[in-house]
């Protein structure tokens, strides 16, 4: 690869991380319910109490996640101070880190190129870019996936005893960070990959099965002084941490994500791989005709594609799913579609397989021309906001940037696709960060309702909300409110529940999501003496009188 070559490449992904990582950043967007402002709250409480062993919210131990990524938050929240920026700095980074350490994977298996390839793709994927936008917990395990990876391969190639301990003692390390931030999740999808690797390349021996136990085992060690505080804390924090939520979560139903179907990951990996996935299809092509002529698949290749099929069947197996879960896999895709790229640009492929690539990359600039003006559009028509014409400008850009790929490509001037779309989709990242989701996020945000408990400088009795869950709203408390809160003073109850209930105590202000009332086809609610205001997207019912008021809900006729 050339010098010139190597440094477009380079720029491209600057600047192609900067619109993705760097930008979200500066703009005010609020906290998103429930799992980001949840964790950002644990982190702020954590710190706030000066407890680096236990997460808690409101007092209460939270048991259904590692410590590691709260650490990175805390961090964070204790450098740049209580606020977004604070929160969201270590997705971004993790999501960043994944992407270089699936560059740096891709170049020690294939080449330099590849790499590059491989890192622009893994940060422009859209469910992996997307996910890294918000406090995910399974980000930070995509960093320690790759790594993990590339010390196992490197270990089974080590002929000098002291390198193989260095790799050894690598693959341990990102195995005990993996522990931290998954425990057994981690583990299982890097295992049962590799595993298949080492039975489908006949390398499968005593020696490299002890080599991965080793690995494994010393990880666990690594991580077992937080789990064994843990369980010192909370008896039992280990039975249920392990057994209920991994164990019987693989084996059963039982969990709250345990009722989809085998094929629930497919969707989410044909659409989240866009705009590279189907890149792939013309190089496995040329692959399988090889295999049929007598051309052993490579050991480099077979380890990419075992990584990623392990990982998808164990992940279909368990009866637990979620999209979270799935993001270690990303990355093999990413590298499998830098393969076919480089195959394609180095001229490598079959003239079949080469003409439907050509056609592939005709066929995305077309279709980037009208994404753009199709993403404000839908977004208008779901969240009922008209954009500026700086959106629209910004779309109309968009569709010019992609219409010249589009002719550059349909000239084979082939030359720099790869940077000029990961460049398109960090515009597109851009645009739909800076209207439809600050729109989205403010009209489903606990800021509001938080900003304004803080105006009146005195916390409720208590504060019931309906539609959401307690997250962000203690987060955006001020400092001396969140001193006097006490144990569930802030709760979620259902819509229904509050019919039952029927009465709200003195003090307290009942706070309702125009969702939940559209949800609940609940015509109007109505609690006589209380004072009403709408704030954000919550109807707010403060009960000021000394006495319980009784809640009337009335509904329409469809129900």
């Amino acid at each position: 690869m050339s010098s010139c070559e190597r440094n477009r490449l380079l720029a491209a992904a600057i600047v192609t991380a900067g619109l993705i990582f760097c930008y979200p950043l500066l703009l005010p967007t609020p906290l998103l319910e429930p799992d980001e402002g949840l964790h950002a709250t644990i982190s702020q409480e954590m710190l706030e109490h000066h407890e680096w062993v236990l997460p808690t919210f409101q007092g209460e131990p939270f048991l259904d996640k590692p410590i590691l990524y709260f650490w990175a938050q805390m961090v964070s929240l204790k450098a740049f101070g209580m606020n977004e920026f604070a929160v969201r700095l270590p997705g971004l980074l993790f999501g960043l880190l994944g992407a270089i350490t699936t560059g740096l994977l891709a170049a020690r298996l294939f080449d330099s190129r590849t790499g590059w390839f491989a890192c622009l793709m893994s940060m422009t994927m859209f469910i992996p870019l997307s996910l890294a936008q918000a406090a995910v917990h399974d980000v930070a395990l995509v960093p320690w996936t790759n790594l993990a990876l590339l010390s196992l391969w490197e270990l089974e190639r080590a002929t000098l005893r002291r390198r193989q301990f260095q790799w050894l003692s690598a693959a341990a390390f990102m195995f005990g960070l993996a522990f931290l931030t998954k425990a057994l999740i981690g583990v299982a999808v890097i295992g049962v990959g590799y595993g298949l690797y080492l039975l489908l390349s006949r390398q499968l021996s005593v020696g490299s099965c002890v080599r991965v136990a080793g690995a494994v085992v010393l990880g666990a060690i690594l991580a077992s002084p937080w789990f064994i505080a843990m369980e010192f804390r909370v008896t039992g924090y280990l039975y249920y941490y392990f057994v209920e939520r991994h164990v019987m979560g693989f084996a059963t139903a039982t969990q709250r994500h345990g009722s989809y179907p085998w094929w629930y990951y497919a969707p989410y990996f044909i659409l989240g791989a866009l705009p590279w996935l189907w890149y792939i299809g013309p190089m496995l092509r040329d692959e399988c005709r090889a295999r049929m002529q007598g051309t052993r698949f490579t050991p480099e290749m077979v380890f990419v594609v075992c990584w990623f099929v392990g990982g998808l069947l164990f992940l279909s197996t368990a009866k637990s799913k979620l999209v979270t879960y799935s993001l270690p896999l990303f990355p093999a895709l990413a590298i499998l579609s830098a393969v076919s790229w480089n195959r394609f640009t180095n001229r490598r492929m079959s003239e079949t397989s080469s003409s439907a690539f050509l056609w592939m990359l005709r066929g995305s600039g077309a279709f980037g021309i009208i994404v753009p003006f199709g993403i404000l559009l839908v977004c208008q028509q779901i969240i009922g906001n008209q954009w500026p014409p700086l959106a629209w400008l910004t779309a109309a850009l968009l569709s010019i940037f992609s219409g010249v790929i589009w002719q550059a490509i349909a000239r084979q001037r082939i030359h720099g696709s790869v940077e000029f779309i990961s460049l398109w989709v960090g515009g597109i990242v851009c645009l739909v960060m800076t209207w439809p989701l600050q729109m989205f996020a403010e009209s489903h945000s606990e800021r509001a309702l938080a900003n304004w408990i803080n105006d009146h400088r005195e916390l409720p009795e208590h504060l019931f909300l309906i539609g959401e869950q307690p997250g962000s709203v203690i987060f955006y408390l001020t400092p001396q409110l969140r001193q006097r809160l006490r144990s569930e003073q802030v709760t979620s109850i259902r819509i229904d529940e509050l019919a039952q209930t029927s009465h709200l105590g003195s003090g307290a202000i009942l706070a309702v999501t125009q969702q939940a009332m559209v949800q609940a086809k609940t015509k109007h609610l109505r609690i006589p003496g209380c004072y009403t205001e709408t704030v954000g997207q919550f109807q707010i019912f403060e009960n000021k009188a000394d006495v319980s008021s009784v809640v009337q809900m009335a509904w329409n006729s469809a129900q």
